[in-house]
């Protein structure tokens, strides 16, 4: 398969947990035409580590969420298919031959499953939300997009928005299934991530409520699992987000 792309990665401050490991990972796992790192004046040895590979790269600094950091990637990329691969992903062997047979005509990426470093893999439900940690994209479904610039989550789900607008699909896969060394949520950041799932409509309020219920039941079956505060100021943020979108 005579097929080379370009690979996207968004990065501020992400020498830890594994960034080393994710740049050996797409040296080996994909056809690599060249690496695009859209990099938010990181302060520890991002840029070092990047340095270190004798690949060709472009280095991009600049000051902006990661919707407009993406947004930035995807202008660069050269390539008919590229992929997000964010840092704190180590591509599974053999990802790029397996991901990209997903790739009908009528498809416009292909998210690539992911486990966490606990083991736990990722349910595969395709109307679920979308993550661009490890996934294939068409160039030309993503042409012209425009993230708002405040939008620094669920940036995934509004480019999968944008690739269904122009008819195309957006698919979930279980293989390759990739190593993904993220953190949980923190109590911090719920209402911002529920505000901007609001107001944008990309994620809808029931499933909000959901994640809730879950969270509660869990807690009252087992006496562990997440914060239900953080699921409850998810809520708030969304009710707000939600009335900022109806006054405009």
């Amino acid at each position: 398969m005579n097929i080379r792309i370009d690979v996207v990665m968004i990065t501020k401050n992400s020498e830890k947990p594994c960034l080393r490991e994710s740049l050996d990972s797409i040296v080996q796992n994909v056809p690599l035409n060249r690496l695009i790192v859209v990099d938010s004046f990181s302060t520890d040895g991002t840029i070092r580590i990047v340095n270190d590979y004798d690949i060709d790269k472009k280095i991009i600094s600049v000051d902006a969420g990661r919707g407009k950091a993406r947004e930035i990637g995807i202008r660069e990329v050269e390539t008919d298919l590229f992929a997000f691969v964010d840092s704190d992903v180590i591509l599974s062997d053999g990802w790029f031959e397996k991901i990209v047979p997903n790739l009908g005509p009528d498809i416009g990426a292909v998210e690539g499953n992911v486990r966490s470093k606990d083991g736990v893999v990722q349910n595969i439900v395709t109307n679920k939300r979308a993550y661009t940690n490890c996934t294939l994209i068409r160039k030309e479904a993503v042409e012209g997009i425009k993230i708002p610039d405040e939008i620094s989550v669920y940036e995934d789900q509004f480019i999968r928005r944008f690739i269904e607008r122009k008819g195309l699909q957006w698919v979930k896969v279980g293989d390759p299934c990739s190593l993904h060394l993220s953190g949980s949520s923190r109590l911090g950041d719920a209402y911002e991530i529920g505000r901007i799932g609001g107001k944008y409509g990309l994620v809808s309020l029931t499933s909000r409520v959901r994640g809730l219920l879950s969270v509660l039941l869990h807690r009252i079956s087992s006496g562990e699992g997440d914060d239900p505060r953080i699921q409850l100021n998810i809520i708030e943020g969304h009710l707000a987000g939600w009335l900022e979108r109806h006054r405009q």
